[in-house]
């Protein structure tokens, strides 16, 4: 058994694996996505009490970390600060998957008996089942439009921990989703000339929580889940198991259009009275002179414009693609069943290569917009273990033999 990739949804699924006694390896740095891939300053979208990894018995979360260390905590309302959650995450892993590798996949091949691993450290090794938990890695999304400037003026917002870099440059970031506002809000204040470009015609804020207690019709008409208020919301956020039964063409429109850009209520004071934004505009061309990017923007109402930068942040999301992942190799791509660049898999995460799961975003399109989010992996760990271990024990139960009378003969 091995897990690929030590991030919120591996660890949670090796966490509940460990509590069940199955054997397995995990590989990968433990939270390197949060510690090294997001801004440093950043504050989590999640409220608080959504904020969870998922141990077996759930009593290890967020609020409870920061019980005991002394962090200041709250479930809603208050934002939860990447540093703390970093943190959190390291001690969830220390405490119940200590035995994480600091290693990463480099190919992955079928053998008659499941798959050989090879890793960055030269080991060879064979494992019946293996679990794709490589959250965000390989997925970074920039528009074909932004493909002709060069990597020293492009850049997407995954790649940035430090932005002090871009103190007194001129930067514009593209993308109206919270990656892009908050990005947008943390260069001004390191000293950056920012410029946020949106297609849409106006920023979508999350509502400001109230403080007040709700009535019970509006409870009833929009109840509140860890995904946010909504029907929408808490089918995903609950049932995915549910969701996983709809017609594929109506799953993979609601992916597509839930929960989408939007930024966090807190953010908004640090937007919008301060930064430049150019609204109802898209990037139709982009080029680079005299040292800098210069972007040929649209508006939606056909009109043109042309603005220039030291450097360009595509705050444009991430995308899911088999193909994008470097360990899988051609053979084992071709015999993925597949939509959208996403595998196709069963109700507990296995895809049509028997003894091969994917988690998180190469999920979402089987079993909702949760998949996108850090409450996803709660659901993940549990159906994922539940069925790995189902599977040992079917594979340990001895034959019962039966004579010719057709009675019970002890197996030997």
């Amino acid at each position: 058994m091995a897990v690929i990739g030590a991030g919120p949804y591996g660890l949670s699924i090796a966490a509940h694996l460990r509590s069940r006694g199955v054997e397995f390896r995990i590989f990968g740095e433990p939270m390197r996505s949060w510690r090294a891939h997001m801004p440093r300053g950043m504050f989590l979208k999640s409220e608080g009490f959504a904020s969870n990894l998922s141990d077996a018995t759930g009593n290890y979360t967020l609020s409870r970390y920061c019980a005991d260390e002394g962090f200041e905590y709250s479930p809603y309302g208050a934002p939860v600060s990447l540093d703390v959650f970093t943190r959190y995450g390291l001690s969830f892993q220390e405490r119940f998957v200590p035995e994480v590798e600091n290693a990463l996949l480099t190919r992955i091949d079928r053998t008659s008996k499941g798959f050989e691993l090879r890793l960055t450290t030269g080991e060879i090794l064979n494992a019946a089942k293996v679990v794709i938990a490589t959250g965000i890695s390989h997925s970074a999304h920039i528009p074909k439009s932004l493909a002709n400037l060069p990597c020293d003026l492009l850049s997407h917002s995954s790649s940035h921990y430090d932005l002090c870099r871009f103190t007194q440059q001129d930067v514009v970031i593209i993308g109206g989703g919270q990656s892009a506002l908050e990005t947008a809000a943390l260069l001004h204040e390191a000293g950056a000339r920012v410029q946020l470009v949106i297609r849409q015609p106006c920023i979508r804020w999350n509502e400001t929580p109230s403080g007040t207690r709700r009535s019970l019709y509006d409870r009833l008409r929009r109840p509140m889940s860890k995904l946010g208020p909504g029907l929408g919301p808490w089918l995903y956020s609950n049932a995915p198991n549910l969701f996983c039964r709809l017609p594929q063409e109506i799953r993979i429109a609601r992916v597509q259009k839930a929960l989408g850009p939007a930024g966090a209520w807190w953010l908004k004071a640090r937007v919008v009275p301060k930064l430049r934004i150019i609204q109802s505009h898209f990037v139709r061309t982009a080029e680079a002179h005299a040292g800098r990017a210069v972007l040929h923007l649209q508006g939606l109402n056909g009109e043109i414009r042309h603005i220039a930068a030291d450097h360009v942040i595509a705050a444009t999301g991430y995308r899911f693609s088999l193909r994008a992942l470097p360990f899988l190799t051609p053979s084992i791509v071709s015999e993925l069943r597949a939509v959208c660049e996403t595998p196709v898999l069963s109700r507990n995460f296995e895809s049509s290569v028997p003894g091969l799961y994917f988690t998180g975003l190469a999920s979402a399109n089987q079993f909702g917009p949760a998949m996108r989010f850090l409450h996803g992996a709660g659901y993940t760990a549990k159906y994922i273990s539940r069925d790995i271990t189902a599977g040992l024990h079917r594979r340990q139960l001895p034959a019962s033999p039966i004579n010719k009378s057709s009675k019970l003969v002890k197996a030997p």
